[in-house]
């Protein structure tokens, strides 16, 4: 893709970042207390940065709209997140169900069904991983974060089973280290936990960039 191009589709990611925020704020899907999700104009720019860092990756093939959408509703839910440590059901849902509609909808542009059964596998393999956490740690994992886990599974999935496991060990390192560095730093308390919906988001865009698709 052109410099253009990439710019272009950066602004249709600012675009659908603005709108999402403005939705979202003037519903009643954000928890209490947390009406300011981040500084104005943060979320788009992030968003706009992803579009284009995506579509320079990917290129203009149909699985770009899918990933695009993941960053989105990623980096919303992330900002939801680290301001209420919630992770609100009423907008996970819907956004893996558009999720999975893309990623039908480029299994059949592009005639290969195999990444939606690899994608299918994904999401049951997170979802089995971070339910059994969950089941295991009450208390430490919460409901959002295992459906958000099934979420991404579905995305790194279709990208395949490396990205699948790189995706999941760098959201969880990366909170590991925030969470000692906070510490050491006595930001946080030694016994309270960090929101980790965010990490895990980060984790997994971080994996579908430098993750070849198999």
């Amino acid at each position: 893709m052109t410099a253009l191009s990439l710019a272009g589709w950066g602004l249709v990611g600012l675009v659908v970042a603005s709108v999402l925020r403005i939705a979202v704020q003037r519903s009643s899907l954000l928890p209490a207390g947390c009406e300011r999700l981040a500084p104005r104009g943060l979320l788009e720019v992030v968003t706009a940065v992803l579009f284009s860092a995506l579509a320079w990756r990917i290129g203009a093939v149909p699985d770009l709209f899918a990933y695009s959408w993941l960053a989105a509703a990623g980096v919303l839910l992330a900002a939801i997140d680290w301001n209420s440590r919630t992770l609100p059901t009423k907008l996970i849902w819907p956004s893996g169900i558009i999720l999975a509609a893309l990623f039908g909808m480029a299994a059949l542009l592009n005639r290969d069904a195999y990444p939606v059964l690899r994608s299918t596998a994904g999401l049951l393999a997170l979802l089995a991983f971070y339910g059994a956490l969950y089941f295991l740690r009450p208390g430490q994992l919460g409901g959002g974060d295992l459906r958000l886990g099934g979420m991404l599974g579905l995305a790194l999935g279709w990208n395949g089973w490396a990205a699948l496991l790189v995706g999941t060990l760098l959201g969880w390192l990366g909170a590991a280290i925030t969470l000692v560095v906070l510490r050491i730093a006595r930001r946080v308390e030694p016994t309270k936990e960090i929101s980790l919906g965010p990490f895990l988001v980060v984790g997994a865009l971080a994996a579908i960039l430098i993750q070849p698709t198999t």
